[in-house]
């Protein structure tokens, strides 16, 4: 059976949902945020960011026939991915601050990150008053 005969591509078409998925790529929501935001199917986005990606690979991977003169690459789109940036010096204060322990009329006990929790049962059992 023959291959079903595609339409021509549209250039203003493809310029518009390219400039559609930069947004997406720059605004750092979900695909179903974005659009619901942009007031587009998730579908069709799913569909063109598809669609372009491998329009993009086949203009990659496509060797010119053989010829004398080296012809220039295609140029392609870059394409970007969402980053989270995190302040290291919040994270490594998160993972290294002791937890306090108040004791009613007693001592304050600071336990480290990294605790052994059968011991520091143990020590509180000992402050309290309690047996073992």
């Amino acid at each position: 059976m023959p291959a079903k005969p595609r339409r021509p591509r549209d250039p203003a078409k493809e310029k518009h949902w390219r400039g559609i998925i930069q947004r997406h790529q720059r605004s750092g929501l979900s695909v179903h945020a974005f659009c619901e935001r942009e007031g587009l199917k998730d579908g069709n986005f799913l569909w063109w960011r598809r669609e372009l990606n491998r329009r993009d690979r086949e203009k990659t991977t496509a060797r010119p026939i053989s010829s004398d003169k080296a012809s220039p690459q295609p140029s392609v789109s870059p394409v970007f991915l969402p980053v989270r940036v995190v302040d290291a010096g919040v994270e490594a204060a998160r993972q290294t601050t002791p937890i306090e322990i108040l004791l009613p009329y007693g001592p304050i006990v600071r336990v480290p990150v990294g605790f052994d929790p059968w011991t520091l049962g143990e020590i509180l059992a000992v402050l309290e008053g309690r047996r073992c």
